[in-house]
């Protein structure tokens, strides 16, 4: 947990393909199975670098999320909008891109982040929550991007029953569909 972004729940991957990504952590891992959205989202107050963009722009070309254990495995595949997802891929990273915080009072951290100088990257709010990717990334890849999470009671239904479905998991079924 951390004393300034609340607790983790999530660590978040992108990657070129993200069914392959489900493809190896199902079959590799055993982890599974990785529930899918359908694209494209409904965003509000949608904005890059705190530029508004459209609330239905193309940033996500895949996204599935599932647990192990009480950790959520999300793999992001970047859409056609330049985002923080589609700048990590072409400076040649892969991997662990921002791990997930849900926090209680999202403007308050959020005034922190500002007055410790931290950049937001991509922030908005779907019918389940707000959030805000953070710039607390390091050049060493030490720490990742930070993602607060102000969760609304749709959005832990979800979870719950995606972690309810890794637990009662067959071990076969790879991805379903939300």
């Amino acid at each position: 947990m951390s004393s300034l972004y609340g607790k983790t729940f999530q660590m978040a991957y992108v990657v070129p393909d993200a069914m392959a990504a489900v493809d190896l952590w199902t079959t590799k891992l055993g982890v599974g199975p990785f529930f899918t959205f359908p694209l494209p989202l409904q965003f509000e107050g949608l904005k890059v670098r705190g530029e508004p963009i459209p609330g239905d722009s193309d940033i996500f070309g895949a996204v599935a999320v599932g647990y192990s254990g009480d950790m959520m495995i999300e793999f992001i595949q970047p859409g056609s909008v330049r985002t923080t997802y589609t700048e990590f891929l072409e400076s040649g990273q892969k991997g662990l891109h921002h791990i997930g915080t849900f926090v209680d009072d999202f403007d308050a951290v959020m005034a922190d982040a500002e007055r410790r100088g931290v950049d937001v990257l991509l922030e908005g709010e779907l019918p389940m929550s707000k959030f805000a990717y953070l710039d607390t990334a390091s050049e060493n890849a030490l720490t990742p991007i930070v993602e607060i999470v102000q969760p609304f009671q749709p959005m832990l239904d979800t979870f719950a029953m995606i972690k309810q479905a890794a637990a009662d998991w067959d071990g076969v079924t790879k991805t379903i569909s939300l």
